[in-house]
């Protein structure tokens, strides 16, 4: 049985307006016996809050009411730097989203090429372009971008560029980084230097609307500012799966002493520690309003969560 994932997120307007859990306004569920219920603020409002970020646990999902937010063009596109520098490039990354205002929405994604590894910010701004490129400048004059692709587009155009892939095989797992230490970062830079063929790093800024909500407001626990660190590793050839998979449990592993957390919805692998590490203090009242709904833990092809 399969259940609906609504998580918190790497949607482009979280710095605005907070993550798609916290914008759900009610949902219809089919619980495990059978009953459809609906879940809002006025019904069921133990239910409404765990599957606020408690994915497919609770039950079945067959309908939800969103509040919904106009959105027109954007200031967009890829700022792409020559290989290597790649601690001076992710200090930059990290240091433009400590003052980076709501409409400001960050990606730094790191990626293997012939040269080496080079660093890649992904921008969205929702606002005025002259002022977004204004707030540009410290990624641009001193970074030195080999490929500038900024550039007035439409939401649905920025929403999709590079994100929508074919599917292909891949393992990835994250931690949640509070702060972008040195200690950190020279962990990262050490792994891509001697990454595997195909890897990906994203480092999604966690700013702005989404770390204004209380950690138990929902089952959604990410709330400080900061930066997932989303891990991916592919192969062309089953043969290559093996390192590929190692690598990323590794450099997940070696930023864990820095980490405070994790984001369910990017784990390639499920536990009951990385299922406690991304619930963080939710996690137990999660597990009681498991039991009322799912005791018998049906539900349990997911990231699961356990009935208390």
């Amino acid at each position: 049985m399969a259940g609906f994932t609504l998580g918190g997120g790497e949607g482009l307007l979280m710095t605005m307006h907070g993550a798609g859990c916290d914008n759900l306004l009610s949902a219809q569920i089919v619980l495990v016996d059978g009953k459809q219920v609906e879940a809002s603020s006025e019904s069921n409002q133990d239910l409404f809050w765990a599957i606020r970020g408690g994915g497919g646990n609770f039950g079945v999902v067959t309908g939800f009411k969103y509040r919904l937010h106009p959105v027109g063009n954007v200031l967009a596109g890829a700022l792409t730097y020559p290989p290597g520098r790649i601690a001076e490039l992710v200090n930059g990354f990290a240091k433009f989203n400590e003052s980076a205002p709501d409409e400001m929405v960050p990606l730094g994604e790191l990626l293997r090429s012939e040269q080496g590894p080079r660093f890649i910010n992904h921008i969205c701004y929702f606002g005025d372009a002259d002022t977004g490129n204004d707030l540009l400048r410290p990624l641009r004059s001193p970074l030195k971008p080999e490929h500038d692709e900024v550039k007035v587009i439409s939401y649905f155009d920025a929403q999709a560029a590079g994100f929508r892939p074919a599917p292909f095989a891949h393992f990835q797992s994250n931690v949640f980084l509070p702060k972008m230490s040195e200690a950190a970062v020279e962990v990262i830079t050490t792994a891509v230097n001697n990454g595997p063929p195909q890897f990906r790093v994203l480092m999604v800024g966690f700013l702005g609307a989404i770390t204004r909500v209380r950690a138990n407001e929902t089952a959604f626990a990410l709330r400080q500012p900061g930066a997932e660190i989303d891990i991916l590793g592919s192969w062309s050839a089953p043969a290559e799966k093996a390192d590929a998979v190692q690598w990323v449990k590794t450099l997940r592993d070696s930023l864990r002493p820095f980490a405070h957390g994790a984001y369910v919805n990017q784990l390639g692998e499920t536990s009951d520690e990385l299922v406690r590490a991304a619930y963080t203090s939710n996690y137990e009242r999660l597990a009681e309003i498991k039991r009322k709904y799912d005791p018998n833990n049906v539900l349990r092809r997911n990231q699961n969560i356990k009935p208390a």
